[in-house]
């Protein structure tokens, strides 16, 4: 057996080296699309979850600010003029249709099968029904910010895994 020629199945040192290329060259043909395509997903879903997450921050703070404020300082008083009256009552009107259209969008921009969404817009109603009601209690308010804030990282989390 001369150091030059190693005969592996009858086949010489170059002859599997080349075979071996001809199959790594192979496989990077299928694996190649296939990571590309990968590569290319999160590259588009990440940006777009994002959006996603800085929309819903931003709505579930409009509602926390709108509740925040108690009805009372700011509705018609009988003492007041009517002038003031009138400017109350549309603040408070405005307000209400507020909260109601942050309610429906949030509740379209859930994911119905995960609980802690699902939660998070039953709570969000009951805040606005409290609010309808003149008196949203500093327990709810507790709980809707620490479940938005739980919702809001468990999708930063998802968001960083794609």
């Amino acid at each position: 057996m001369e150091a030059e020629k190693i005969i592996f199945l009858e086949l010489e040192v170059k002859d599997i080296i080349s075979i071996g290329a001809l199959g790594i060259a192979f496989l990077a043909l299928f694996i190649a699309p296939i990571v590309n395509a990968r590569i290319s997903k999160r590259q588009v879903i990440a940006p777009m979850r994002q959006a996603w997450i800085n929309s819903l921050r931003d709505k579930i703070s409009e509602i926390l600010a709108i509740v925040s404020i108690n009805r009372l300082n700011y509705c018609p008083s009988t003492h007041w003029n009517d002038e003031r009256k009138e400017k109350a009552n549309k603040r408070d009107l405005e307000n209400y249709e507020k909260l109601m259209l942050l309610e429906a969008s949030i509740s379209l921009h859930i994911n119905a099968s995960e609980s802690d969404h699902t939660d998070l817009v039953e709570l969000i109603s009951i805040v606005v029904k409290q609010y309808h009601d003149s008196f949203v209690s500093d327990e709810n308010k507790t709980k809707l910010l620490e479940l938005s804030r739980k919702v809001l990282k468990d999708e930063w989390e998802a968001t960083k895994k794609t």
